[in-house]
């Protein structure tokens, strides 16, 4: 009758327990019939979201039939996160925490995936207890160490940030999160590259980004090149390396560092891409080797359909050639960047400059020689129409320059009055109105 009677329950979980086989492994009829009734029981509650009912099934059937299925210590995992949460006493939820911890040691005892589950039980522990970042990074190193490759995205954006945490707390030294970020990039580029969904490419990117926040927080230069120096020297060949370097001194303002230079030749060599003519360009700049810089700027921006690479690279190229006295450069680079974007207030701040700088061999006399400032004030005038984000810069120039317009009389001298047109014969080109100051 027994054995009827546990047939019939099981029969009638059906569907409910999503089709799997329930293998009770326990001793007696007594305890099979408990634990179909209370698996039974415990999944109706679980599926309304009613945690707090659903614990007592799940508690005895845990006790019962502990191998019976995995999905029992996945949902148990998920019940006392759910009631931890909702917990307001810091004792209860202390103990709450406890039993999920429990659950995922049962999980791993009565189901094995270590390496998995250890990346899921360390991830809970670096979220719900905050203050013992090393218990949950020595699970997180566990899982690293299991899984290698296959480690969790998730599991990987809290593996470095216990260690971070760590490190703050003087407890691993600098160089423990250097070589934990280059084995979470390997890792992440395996994934990305091996990936068969989207969801999986869009999981490690995020993962990436988030360890490569974190990692910024203690790569200042030096850090940087003592710890990619010597993986530079013993793989220049090495793509994802150079990119790498490349990505994080641009990052951290350490393009004057040689390394910064050699990393962006090595790859120009490799993959001549935009990003690396890019970086070789900004090496440049950083050491005033204006010539070679703005030639790589160009490069880049040809190399690339990617508008916002190219105005990058062009932007750059102006503020260069501004620098390095070559205004009419600098207005060539700003025409591109207009190209790209019309409503680009920086590109028309830049063709300002460079008039305004560059006036030297325009006009032959006290009111011309100021000529080149109507235009400039133009330019910083159109940049303010079309772009409010740039309406205070803009401004401030106007009222510079508009300061040093000529003086009336020396107009009127030579028979040039305010509201005249006026075209600038040099390398400006540009025909504007005249305005003067009394």
């Amino acid at each position: 009758m027994k054995r009827i009677v546990l047939a019939i329950v099981a029969l009638g979980l059906g569907t409910q327990l999503s089709n799997a086989q329930i293998r009770t492994y326990t001793s007696n009829d007594e305890d099979s019939i408990s634990c179909v009734q209370n698996l039974s029981l415990y999944i109706e509650f679980y599926k309304q979201k009613n945690y707090a009912d659903a614990v007592k099934g799940w508690r005895k059937a845990a006790v019962t039939c502990p191998k019976s299925t995995e999905s029992l210590w996945q949902n148990g995992i998920s019940i006392f996160q759910n009631l931890a949460k909702a917990e307001k006493d810091a004792a209860a939820k202390d103990l709450l925490l406890d039993t999920l911890f429990w659950a995922y040691d049962q999980r791993i005892e009565h189901f094995g995936k270590e390496g998995y589950v250890l990346g899921r039980k360390g991830s809970d522990m670096a979220k719900y207890r905050k203050k013992d970042p090393k218990a949950a990074n020595e699970v997180l190193m566990r899982s690293l160490e299991l899984q290698g490759m296959k480690m969790e995205a998730g599991a990987m954006i809290y593996l470095y940030k216990t260690s971070l945490d760590l490190f703050k707390k003087g407890e691993i030294e600098k160089i423990a999160l250097f070589d934990l970020y280059g084995r979470l990039a390997e890792i992440s580029a395996h994934n990305i590259n091996a990936a068969k969904s989207d969801a999986h490419v869009n999981a490690y990117t995020k993962a990436q980004e988030n360890v490569d926040k974190m990692f910024v927080q203690v790569a200042d230069c030096a850090s940087l090149v003592e710890v990619f120096q010597p993986k530079y020297e013993a793989t220049p060949d090495d793509a994802e390396l150079l990119k790498r370097i490349l990505k994080f001194m641009d990052k951290q303002d350490c393009t004057s560092e040689d390394l910064y230079q050699q990393a962006a030749v090595s790859l120009d060599k490799i993959e001549p891409s935009a990003e690396s003519g890019y970086a070789i360009a900004n090496g440049y700049a950083k050491k005033k080797q204006y010539g070679e810089a703005l030639d790589y700027y160009t490069k880049a921006a040809e190399r690339t359909d990617d508008n916002e690479l190219k105005m990058k690279a062009y932007s750059k190229g102006a503020a260069v050639a501004l620098a390095s006295g070559r205004y009419s450069t600098a207005k060539s680079y700003a025409l591109k960047m207009l190209s790209i974007n019309p409503n680009s207030g920086d590109a028309y701040i830049m063709i300002g400059d460079a008039y305004a700088k560059g006036r030297k061999g325009c006009g032959d006399n006290e009111c011309t020689k100021r000529a080149a400032y109507w235009a400039a004030v133009d330019k910083y005038a159109k940049a303010k129409s079309v772009d409010p984000s740039v309406a205070d810069q803009a401004q401030s120039r106007i009222n510079t320059y508009t300061a040093q317009f000529p003086k009336k009389e020396d107009c009127f001298f030579h028979g040039i009055n305010d509201g005249d047109p006026y075209t600038l014969d040099c390398w400006i080109g540009e025909t504007t109105t005249v305005r003067t100051r009394q």
